[in-house]
């Protein structure tokens, strides 16, 4: 016998019926005759396809929770979804939901109704729904009532009040993935994961996308994180640019700030491994070292090149304000003038020389002096041979005196040639209280007789070897009266 089905109110009676009307009837039946045919093999289609493409598994769900699809059927097609949540695919409806069903007295009717309901239910979000809408527009027929005999009043579990959660809804997630409970105590948490928002983000039942995501993960970072000023920078981060959020940031929580998946450092190498070896550096840029890349970079977008917070050397102001005041001193490198940048001369990340200088000693003064004439002479001169560096006389950001001195001139060479007094005639005065006529100025060391960078003559003289008088008579004159000066 067939299943029985409910009928709420049923007041059909048996009354006379006119021939008219037995033939209408009659027609009705064939009519309905070839719609269960139609889909009892629709229906044949149906499961043939569910176990050979999409498993048995989906049949199974689909025949487990049957009572609950009868209202829910526009779950079905979720269980061909590319990502299909374990519960609801391996499961039953209320594992996660409590049951709804109410008794209730309803009168039953004998007949193929019951099963007319069953394979309405699962063959409803299958594109035939228009033809069962057609035939019940013409019969008359509802969803839930079917013909047949009243036999009897029945005791029936309906649908009642909505179905709630088996438990709160920040909590429900955990009863299944606990393994993610760890990440609850973890110092960054994504903010929907750390108040229980799983919905948020993952669909309960079924996805399109991995994880059970509600969108691709490139557009649903973005729903709740505006990108659009950052994207529209003149240098953007490929995988900022790519949307590929996941890529550096955990979507749950994290020991590191700004939830990312790791330490600064080791996740900037992973896309950057030519910087990595730097690491290994004696000296190395405090950012660098001490896990903060984006202290000068920014992670996202930037219009200075490369990713850099701000120009420099606004940039490299932030933390070394006092070569700020050395730059703004009369004699300076040119960094506000040329392009010259402070990374010219420092490596920013690490170096095996002081001060994170990108060369040893000269060399690097060398790299942008290479033209210089006295190049060659001074690599030879008594100064070189000395050991004196350019940075012995010259500072290398700004100075009071120029060249960019360390002191002036003649109390610079004083600090290592013993300064001019009465007991020694031989040492030729100087300081700017002497004039030299030569160079129009105060005569120092460097004003005619000596250059610091070295000459092809001995002694460092600019003009004639000593003992020559050449270098003298370009102030002193041989004839009384004739020279402008001291002359003998």
């Amino acid at each position: 016998m067939d299943d029985p089905v409910v009928v709420i109110g049923d007041t059909d009676s048996i009354a006379d019926i006119s021939d008219g009307g037995v033939q209408k009837r009659g027609s009705k039946r064939w009519l309905m005759l070839a719609l269960l045919l139609l889909l009892l093999l629709c229906s044949i289609t149906t499961i043939v396809d569910t176990w050979m493409s999409r498993g048995p598994d989906q049949a199974r769900f689909v025949t487990r929770n049957l009572d609950c699809l009868q209202c829910h059927t526009e779950l079905i097609p979720d269980m061909s979804q590319a990502s299909v949540h374990n519960p609801f695919l391996l499961k039953e409806c209320t594992v996660c939901h409590t049951p709804h069903g109410q008794e209730v007295e309803r009168t039953i009717l004998s007949g193929p109704s019951r099963t007319w309901q069953r394979a309405r239910t699962l063959v409803e979000w299958l594109p035939l729904k228009w033809l069962l809408t057609s035939y019940d527009s013409i019969t008359g027929v509802t969803t839930t009532e079917g013909g047949g005999k009243v036999k009897s009043v029945k005791t029936e579990k309906v649908k009642g009040n909505d179905s709630n959660l088996v438990a709160p809804a920040d909590e429900l997630c955990w009863i299944c993935h606990g393994n993610l409970g760890y990440k609850l105590s973890e110092a960054y948490q994504h903010n929907p994961f750390g108040q229980g928002y799983c919905v948020t983000c993952h669909d309960p039942h079924s996805s399109q996308y991995r994880g059970l995501l509600k969108q691709d993960e490139r557009d649903l970072c973005v729903t709740c994180h505006p990108v659009a000023a950052e994207m529209a920078r003149d240098q953007v981060h490929p995988p900022f640019e790519g949307r590929f959020c996941t890529n550096c940031h955990d979507p749950h929580a994290s020991e590191w700030k700004g939830i990312l998946v790791t330490n600064q450092r080791d996740l900037c190498f992973t896309c950057h491994p030519s910087v990595a070896p730097l690491s290994l550096k004696a000296v190395q840029h405090q950012p660098f070292e001490y896990d903060n890349c984006t202290g000068c970079h920014e992670p996202h977008g930037s219009n200075i090149t490369p990713l850099l917070l701000e120009d420099q050397p606004n940039l490299c102001y932030r933390c070394h304000g006092e070569i700020k005041t050395d730059f703004l001193k009369p004699s300076h490198h040119p960094v506000d003038t040329v392009k010259l940048d402070c990374a010219d001369c420092h490596n920013p990340h690490a170096t095996d020389y002081a001060a994170l200088l990108v060369a040893r000693d000269n060399k690097l003064c060398y790299t942008c002096h290479s033209d210089y004439p006295k190049k060659a002479t001074y690599d030879s001169s008594a100064h070189s041979q000395g050991k004196v560096l350019c940075i012995g006389c010259h500072t290398p950001h700004g100075s009071q005196y120029a060249p960019i001195l360390r002191d002036s001139n003649p109390d610079l060479c004083l600090t290592c040639h013993v300064a001019y007094d009465a007991t020694d005639q031989n040492k030729h005065p100087v300081r700017p209280v002497y004039f030299d006529i030569n160079a129009g100025k105060g005569l120092t060391c460097s004003s005619t007789c000596h250059d610091p960078h070295g000459t092809t003559n001995n002694y460092m003289l600019r003009q004639y070897p000593s003992p020559l008088d050449g270098n003298c008579l370009i102030c002193h004159r041989a004839t009384p009266g004739r020279g402008v000066g001291n002359d003998y």
